[in-house]
């Protein structure tokens, strides 16, 4: 038994009582906590070990069972061995380290972030997910070790923008729990910079992982408290954004609602701004893009509207973007197979096969397997 779940159980408490003292923590500190059904799925998985406890509820459990974060088994209690010297000459070469970081470092290790997304879009996550790897880790140590309140936020940013990217390409690469994580860490982070755009970006991007496993209302629920806590405080891009991602979450349901998901595309055509007010260096979208989007949500309803607008969006990707590509070419396969014109979409679908060898996105090739399952 974890020490969290033995902690509820020691008291007599319910999961329904332990959620609402979380709630009534959480308000105290001005934070929101997600419906109970999706608290509570997240409160059995600590309970049963099957994922850490994130940073941000790890000082809500600490304060609601007045523990420390070691007896919640967050934690392991130092061992003290004849190492400690060594120890303490790398935690001064550490802190010293981050006490060098300033605006300059910031933005270079930014730069690397968005050189990495660059290559991701061209070339695919496989060959450089060690680069990644790598990256992570020297901006995490950095963040830990920093001092200064404004430099522990510039890295806190840096590093919700690289675990949000990190995440998606464990995702596409098909490792969805250790993209689960990066956007875990993406959240932290980005609640530690105060950024509540890279929060909602981060927490509606989680929710493709939900969406990858099949449970489709989940992530719906996952981009709706997303664009709940993000309101009024983001900028109008990402507002756009998080209307796009609530239409194809809407329309990937079983009983999908086609008024709900063309609602929540006219929202996000109604948001999208002629000149971002804002410019997020995460986010690139434009009216070609959010074409893209649209022919998305449309090929999953089944709507002859789909084709028209992923032939638009297929001009800007074409020959450039190779994981972006290929999506749209998956995309068109599925609009014209629904309208029966097999010749195109077997056409596409080649295409789409030799984009996705190259950049070895097992989601993207899973998706090509479910339509060719559907041409038979």
């Amino acid at each position: 038994m974890t020490p969290l779940r033995a902690q509820r159980e020691q008291r007599g408490w319910t999961q329904a009582q332990l959620d609402r003292r979380l709630r009534e923590v959480a308000k105290r500190h001005k934070e929101a906590l997600p419906p109970p059904k999706s608290l509570g799925r997240q409160i059995s998985r600590w309970e049963n070990g099957h994922g850490p406890v994130g940073d941000f509820y790890q000082p809500l459990f600490c304060e609601v069972y007045d523990c420390s974060p070691a007896e919640l088994g967050f934690v392991e209690l130092p061992k003290v061995t004849v190492t400690d010297h060594e120890s303490t000459d790398e935690l001064a070469t550490e802190l010293a380290r981050a006490a060098s970081v300033d605006v300059e470092v910031a933005n270079l290790l930014q730069a690397q972030t968005d050189g990495i997304r660059l290559l991701d879009g061209r070339q695919g996550a496989q060959l450089i997910r060690d680069q990644m790897r790598a990256h992570i880790a020297h901006i995490e140590e950095l963040n830990r070790h920093a001092v200064r309140p404004g430099v522990r936020g510039m890295l806190a940013k840096v590093l919700a923008d690289t675990a949000a990217l990190a995440g998606w390409q464990a995702l596409d690469v098909g490792t969805p729990r250790e993209s689960w994580e990066h956007f875990e860490r993406a959240k932290s982070a980005a609640r530690e910079a105060e950024d509540s755009s890279l929060l909602a970006f981060a927490t509606a991007e989680q929710a493709y992982v939900l969406l990858d496993l099949g449970n489709a209302e989940q992530a719906a629920e996952l981009v709706g408290y997303a664009r709940q806590q993000a309101a009024s405080k983001v900028p109008a891009l990402m507002r756009t954004w998080l209307a796009a991602a609530q239409a194809e979450m809407a329309a990937a349901m079983r009983n999908a609602a086609p008024d709900a998901v063309r609602k929540a595309l006219e929202e996000a055509t109604g948001l999208l701004p002629a000149a971002p007010d804002d410019p997020l260096p995460y986010l690139v979208l434009n009216e070609t893009h959010l074409a893209r989007w649209r022919g998305n949500c449309l090929a999953r309803l089944g709507d002859a509207d789909a084709i028209e607008e992923l032939s638009a969006g297929l001009v800007s990707v074409d020959g450039t973007y190779a994981r972006a590509e290929a999506g749209v070419r998956i995309d068109l396969a599925a609009a014209l197979l629904v309208r029966g014109e097999r010749g195109p979409a077997e056409e596409h679908l080649r295409v789409a096969r030799l984009l996705v060898n190259r950049t070895g996105s097992l989601r993207q090739k899973r998706r090509i397997e479910r339509l060719a399952e559907y041409e038979r």
